[in-house]
């Protein structure tokens, strides 16, 4: 099992829900795969890069062949893919090694530079998702259900989770996220990571944790195209322009 690696240079995307209704990303977050693999990069898909929770298997059928593609052409290139298993994909911790041109993995420790970074999808760290499991995947299986009535739905949500989160303490906090995020992010620094990098809220943001270390959260692709670039220590947000 692939839980470290050594990377100079690393890009990591997180939620694409490639086969979810709501999901439009694939051609784009391929093309973004091959430019940076083609620039010497790295790829991580760090959680839910495939929809199986609430999938639309006609959607994914379709898009699956292209994202493999994509990654043989990553390793054709010389480059490594590592593929971080998220609440959405959890049928893949069953899959756990090298598989060729993805290597699966339950989470990543970085060496880069000077610098250790953690990068895991997050949602071992989502109250909800720890404390009623049974809940939460039914509750998914219902969202699938009214995505597909209307899309909508789901911005409303991140709407709602922003507007609610300002009324909860949070100081160190990404907007619309549970300070469950935070407090975990925290406690990875004080075991020794620089930067800790999570997915899973849907929530984009960069934060200065209270002991100086950084907490990045590089969004979902079905809200906005970015990623986390990692390059030789320098960590940082970028936006994706497909042209």
């Amino acid at each position: 099992m692939i839980t470290s690696i050594q990377a100079k240079k690393l890009v990591v995307i997180s939620d694409l829900h490639l086969g979810n209704p709501f999901s439009k990303t694939g051609a784009s977050a391929i093309r973004l795969i091959r430019e940076m693999a083609a620039q010497g990069y790295d790829i991580c898909i760090n959680g839910d890069g495939l929809e199986i929770a609430q999938a639309s298997f006609s959607q994914l059928v379709h898009e699956l062949p292209d994202t493999i593609r994509a990654l043989k052409d990553v390793k054709k290139m010389g480059r490594n893919a590592y593929y971080i298993v998220g609440n959405h994909d959890i049928a893949l911790e069953h899959f756990l090694e090298d598989w060729g041109v993805l290597k699966v993995c339950p989470f990543l420790n970085v060496e880069t530079a000077s610098q250790r970074i953690r990068i895991e999808h997050g949602h071992l760290y989502d109250p909800f998702f720890v404390k009623f499991p049974r809940i939460y995947e039914a509750l998914t299986a219902f969202g699938g259900v009214l995505l597909k009535v209307s899309p909508k739905i789901y911005k409303l949500w991140i709407q709602f989770e922003s507007f609610r989160s300002r009324f909860i303490k949070n100081p160190y906090g990404i907007e619309g996220e549970l300070p469950q995020m935070t407090e975990a992010a925290l406690e990875l620094s004080r075991r020794g990571f620089d930067v800790v990098i999570f997915g899973h809220t849907h929530h984009r943001g960069e934060v200065t944790l209270p002991n100086q270390k950084k907490y990045f959260n590089s969004g979902s692709w079905m809200l906005s195209a970015h990623y986390i670039q990692i390059d030789d220590g320098t960590v940082s947000v970028r936006a994706y322009h497909d042209n």
